[in-house]
């Protein structure tokens, strides 16, 4: 079956990331879509998606760019998230905090410590010095997506061709 709306990307990508359908509602939310958008919408989306996949969340994406955006949302899917990032952990036969600290995005810059990640993972309360942690794992979800749906289009060079005519 040849998917062709927003909404069978929803599935797809829900299906092969594990995270929860209100997960990946939001992030097509926050990227300026909806479920039940149009066949332009369905295209304009796969683009962006695309997009991060091959560049990263920091190079900016409607929705992922202002700590204003990235904070309140990983603390709406902070539960799915941390689930996800330890799941991924144990698939890649590290620990979370390693994982985390091997993040792309601490290449050239300090890495957090394990208590920073710690705190922004499965801390009680938002702490303001670990609003940068929290923007990265709001990243992380957009990039897992993304990911999930290149590889889906690598697995369907028909459409993946349709999208990119």
């Amino acid at each position: 079956m040849a998917i062709s709306t927003i909404k069978g990307l929803y599935r797809i990508v829900k299906q092969r990331t594990g995270f929860s359908g209100r997960t990946v509602n939001s992030v097509i939310s926050s990227l300026g879509h909806c479920l039940w958008g149009t066949a332009e919408d369905f295209k304009e989306l796969s683009d962006i998606l695309i997009n991060c996949s091959n560049h990263g969340a920091n190079v900016g994406f409607s929705g992922f760019i202002y700590y204003s955006d990235t904070v309140p949302f990983y603390k709406k899917h902070r539960q799915d998230i941390v689930s996800h990032m330890e799941q991924t952990a144990a698939e890649l036969g590290t620990d979370i905090i390693s994982m985390v600290q091997g993040f792309g995005v601490f290449q050239h810059s300090q890495k957090p410590t394990t208590s920073e990640i710690g705190k922004a993972l499965w801390g009680n309360y938002h702490k303001p010095e670990l609003t940068t942690l929290y923007n990265v794992f709001a990243w992380y979800v957009l990039e897992e997506i993304s990911h999930a749906w290149q590889r889906y289009l690598e697995d369907h060079p028909v459409l993946a061709e349709k999208l990119s005519a």
